[in-house]
């Protein structure tokens, strides 16, 4: 990973071997791009190509091990990986699958071998080839090991800590300057061009994720591209980015008004900068997420309905756009310090019509740290 140094990840893959230990398994196998790169420091987006799978072994004695195709090769060994095997690829008829089983052989019959099974984790391999091995395997015992990967995750560590700093700072710049770069009409993708170009020219390397909304008073959804819709008065635009550096990103979002807004909106607004307000005040170590749910929403969600219009009210934020745990009801995620998290709270004024804010937040010791610059606490006009 860029930047990293190597007992960065030595310290990871000792810390997973321990819990190996604990939770009684013999081995983890690896296979989504996330998790590859967060134990082995592989920098690539070559995981934008399906057609290969990768394979990282972490047993609790042993030291790491990677099973991938032979164009991987020369990535790996600049890695701290040294037991590298490979495979002409692609391959259909054995994807890695015969090396695989052959390690997985090597351990005790009744071994519990942890793969990534339950939420927000996957399975980047042939899911057959996934079935096959357990069927043939049937001496050994294949369970999630997704509880033990999140909980090492969601905790940074200093070098992750600065990267995603770095990537919500610069975020925050182009938020602060953007107003005056846009203008009546202009459409939401000449807006967002406007964004992404400004993102690389001050240091991001990746927009992974660029969502645009706009609206009479509020938009309808938080998660689309945009499109050729021009910016007219009464419009309030969104932006949410979710950018990167060294692999680690940012989310939180702006919004912007056109012309004269609508007094309702205008209020709307305000109720979400103080639910926010008001919820930063009692975040620190030890609050669940059920807690930040129910701050953030106690006077944002309509008598009529049980939730609000967007579900959760946040989440983690790291080598993914969005990581556990989740600022809703159910999660009773304890958080703790150097943690990242989002609050992103919401607000139906009408059908279809909702405002959103979020910000991106570090857990320290003794309270927080703003990582995005705050949510201005009036709309931003653009005229």
């Amino acid at each position: 990973m860029n930047d990293f140094p190597k007992e960065e990840f030595a310290i990871r893959i000792s810390k997973i071997q321990e819990n190996l230990e604990k939770d009684s398994l013999q081995a983890v196998i690896i296979t989504s791009p996330s998790n590859f790169r967060y134990f082995s420091g592989l920098d690539s987006n070559f995981w934008e190509s399906p057609t290969r799978p990768w394979f990282l072994v972490i047993s609790k004695k042993n030291s790491i091990k990677a099973v991938v195709p032979s164009i991987g090769m020369t990535a790996i060994e600049k890695t701290l990986i040294k037991d590298i095997e490979v495979w002409q690829s692609p391959n259909p008829n054995d994807e890695g699958v015969t090396a695989l089983k052959k390690i997985i052989k090597s351990f005790p019959k009744n071994s519990n071998i942890g793969f990534e099974l339950a939420n927000e984790t996957h399975l980047r391999m042939n899911i057959q080839d996934f079935i096959n091995i357990r069927e043939e395997l049937s001496d050994y015992n294949f369970v999630d090991a997704s509880k033990i990967i999140w909980n090492l995750r969601k905790i940074k560590s200093r070098n992750e800590i600065e990267n995603i700093t770095k990537i919500c700072s610069i975020a925050n710049k182009v938020f602060d300057n953007f107003p005056e770069k846009i203008y009546a009409n202009i459409t939401e993708r000449e807006a967002t061009s406007i964004f992404k170009n400004e993102l690389i020219k001050n240091g991001a390397d990746y927009i992974m994720y660029m969502a645009c909304a706009s609206g009479q008073g509020g938009y309808d959804q938080i998660i689309s591209n945009p499109t050729e819709k021009k910016l007219e008065n009464g419009d309030i635009l969104i932006i949410d980015t979710g950018s990167t550096l060294n692999g680690y990103f940012c989310d939180f979002d702006r919004n912007f008004g056109f012309g004269k807004i609508n007094q309702n909106s205008i209020d709307a607004y305000k109720r979400l900068w103080e639910a926010t307000e008001s919820t930063l005040e009692n975040i620190k170590p030890g609050i669940s997420c059920s807690e930040i749910y129910y701050l953030l929403s106690k006077n944002l969600v309509s008598k009529e309905k049980n939730a609000a219009s967007v579900g959760r009210m946040g989440h983690g934020l790291g080598l993914q756009l969005t990581e556990p745990p989740s600022i809703m009801e159910n999660d009773k995620t304890i958080i703790k310090e150097n943690m990242i998290i989002t609050l992103e709270p919401s607000i139906e004024l009408n059908k279809n019509v909702m405002l959103v804010q979020e910000e991106n937040l570090l857990i320290t010791k003794n309270g927080y740290k703003l990582l995005s610059t705050r949510t201005p606490e009036k709309l931003p006009i653009v005229s």
